[in-house]
């Protein structure tokens, strides 16, 4: 079976690279195309994926050429990371499939246009309830297989993190709306003796109108941050490396919890006036109307000002080594799916099993 991906940003990387590596290790063909940001093109980016003989990694300018590479190959599955273009066309004998590449409380999850496909894998079994009564048609279409990006750290259980080190923060906010522009100049002083890591958003490095993001990373690099650039692109690593972590409503902050360790939500964000006052139908359209039911996988901080005492207590909770509450644990289940580390063992069976829908032979 030839399977290929098509990663149209860089961080959808990190999704795919446990599929990809199942379906080698089951004597499959792979082909991943990478579309990498004209603005990045001179930047060294470490690419983790098999370097086999059954796996090709092409790099592509935009997604009009990925799709003519696609109808060239003409794989048994192509697999994406978010919508099918409208106007493009594949081979008539490759299914497609999506394998999404984040969680979290954006309504953009629950997009008619991610129902295309002929197969989509779903991560939990509350989206699938939700996908199925938006369209009940759609149900023959959903796997529940949970989310691969967590498999090489799954499952985790929980570890004190002792006192012989200093505890580790990873800062990982989202784009926009984010918290990063309103988080305090001196981030050393919310938790004296620890480590900082600011990790932003892919975007928040390529996108013109993120300059004062950027402007405030280059300020924390210079008072010693640890501030990673637009080439550390895999969030993995530094999930397995922090303690704590601190995000706004992004999949990260999901993701973190999934692993057992404490998160600390920020729930200020700074909001472009088209998002404010009148307009504020806008923010409420992007983000799920559950996001206050989501919040208590987290120590929520409604303004700058309470980041210090949350973050004690997170780190506090993180040395002791204590479980996290029950609720939480059925939260992060109901957002997440199963943690056994066997979701992309899961993908690549229904890619093994499914036939081609009616029509597509």
């Amino acid at each position: 079976m030839h399977v290929a991906f098509f990663a149209e940003q860089l961080y959808y990387l990190p999704q795919f690279a446990p599929v990809v590596r199942m379906l080698i290790e089951r004597g499959h063909r792979v082909t991943t195309l990478l579309r990498i940001d004209e603005k990045l093109r001179d930047v060294a980016i470490p690419i983790d994926l098999p370097e086999v003989e059954a796996h090709t990694l092409t790099r592509v300018d935009h997604p009009a050429q990925a799709y003519a590479e696609l109808r060239r190959l003409a794989p048994d599955w192509a697999v994406f990371g978010s919508f099918l273009a409208d106007n493009e066309m594949l081979a008539p004998s490759t299914r497609t499939a999506l394998v999404y590449h984040g969680i979290g409380v954006k309504n953009v999850l629950f997009d008619p246009r991610l129902n295309r496909f002929d197969l989509r894998c779903v991560e939990s079994q509350r989206v699938l309830d939700e996908l199925v009564a938006r369209e009940p048609g759609i149900t023959s279409r959903l796997e529940l297989v949970g989310f691969a990006k967590l498999d090489p750290l799954l499952p985790a259980p929980p570890v004190s993190m002792g006192t012989d080190r200093p505890p580790v923060v990873l800062y990982a906010p989202t784009f926009y709306p984010s918290s990063l522009e309103l988080m305090p100049e001196d981030l050393k002083s919310l938790a004296p003796g620890a480590h900082w890591i600011v990790k932003p958003h892919f975007f928040s490095w390529v996108v013109p109108q993120y300059e004062p993001q950027r402007e405030r990373m280059k300020r924390w690099e210079r008072a010693g941050i640890e501030v990673l650039g637009p080439e550390r692109y895999d969030l993995v690593p530094l999930m397995a490396r922090a303690d704590v972590l601190i995000s706004d409503a992004s999949s990260a902050l999901f993701e973190f919890a999934a692993l057992g360790k404490p998160v600390v939500w920020c729930r200020f964000l700074k909001l472009r006036w088209s998002y404010r006052g009148l307009f504020a139908w806008r923010y409420k359209q992007r983000m799920d109307p559950n996001t206050p039911r989501y919040e208590t996988v987290a120590y929520g901080v409604d303004k700058p000002a309470g980041l210090a005492g949350a973050l004690q207590q997170a780190l506090a909770d993180r040395r002791s080594g204590k479980p996290p509450p029950v609720e939480r644990e059925t939260l992060i289940e109901h957002l997440i799916g199963p943690r056994d580390g066997q979701a992309s063992a899961r993908i690549v069976k229904a890619l093994e099993t499914r036939k081609v829908p009616p029509g597509r032979a």
